[in-house]
């Protein structure tokens, strides 16, 4: 069942690959973090980001992908990654139809995997060359797989925004909030990030990733967050 939600999760943003990668017509970014100690105590820490936007004419397509790793005298501490891919679809003035879908897999959580798939509207709130404010909301399904435990599947209602602002020529605020609400769990996601350019297509950007699963398996808890600094290169 897993494989399935994937492969649906990514469908739209695959055949908007293929149209973009011959026009053109595409922005991207591949961001990193590192941190590691010796000593006493031999700790490493990474954190990536890749992002991924194309346009084909009034298609759009956004697709993330993230992942942590962290490991202490050679013992894993923390190994996540996320796929996320969100389609757009564009209607008359500031109103558009989506196809959103996500897989989560964190080996410390509780969960073998999530993944996601919905439908909805959503609509632009603001839009300019400073500052771009949408809204959306949707329904769709959610697998849940438990380790030690049940696969469950339910339906979901999710809603989101996602806030872009130009603060200056070299600054940029980006903000994301998403909530899946479902009968057995609701999982909502909340991340921050300042980029700040230092040269040419170089840029630091500092961010804040905060992550809630109303119920999760024994021994587990619900918040999950992430703050980190990294180097990220745009094409």
């Amino acid at each position: 069942m897993h494989k399935k939600l994937a492969v649906l999760a990514l469908a739209l943003g695959v055949s908007g690959l293929a149209q973009a990668q011959e026009e053109k017509d595409y922005e991207a970014s591949i961001a990193l973090g590192y941190v590691a100690t010796s000593g006493n105590t031999d700790t490493t820490t990474f954190n990536t980001e890749m992002l991924l936007k194309y346009v084909v004419e009034r298609w759009t397509h956004n697709a993330k992908f993230q992942g942590l790793g962290s490991q202490q005298n050679e013992v894993t501490q923390a190994e996540r990654y996320y796929l996320e891919n969100k389609s757009d679809f564009a209607l008359e003035g500031d109103h558009y139809l989506y196809g959103k879908g996500s897989y989560l897999d964190d080996r410390f959580s509780g969960f073998n995997y999530q993944a996601t798939v919905s439908v909805g509207y959503g609509r632009w709130l603001i839009r300019n060359d400073r500052l771009e404010l949408e809204g959306f909301t949707g329904a769709g399904y959610r697998q849940n797989d438990i380790i030690l435990g049940d696969s469950e599947g339910e339906a979901i209602f999710t809603l989101g925004q996602n806030l872009a602002w130009n603060i200056s020529d070299s600054a940029r605020l980006t903000q994301s909030f998403i909530s899946d609400i479902g009968a057995e769990l609701t999982q909502s996601r909340f991340e921050v990030g300042l980029e700040t350019n230092i040269i040419d297509r170089i840029a630091t950007k500092i961010a804040f990733q905060a992550r809630n699963t109303s119920k999760v398996p024994a021994g587990n808890k619900k918040t999950d967050t992430l703050t980190s600094v990294s180097l990220v290169y745009s094409f």
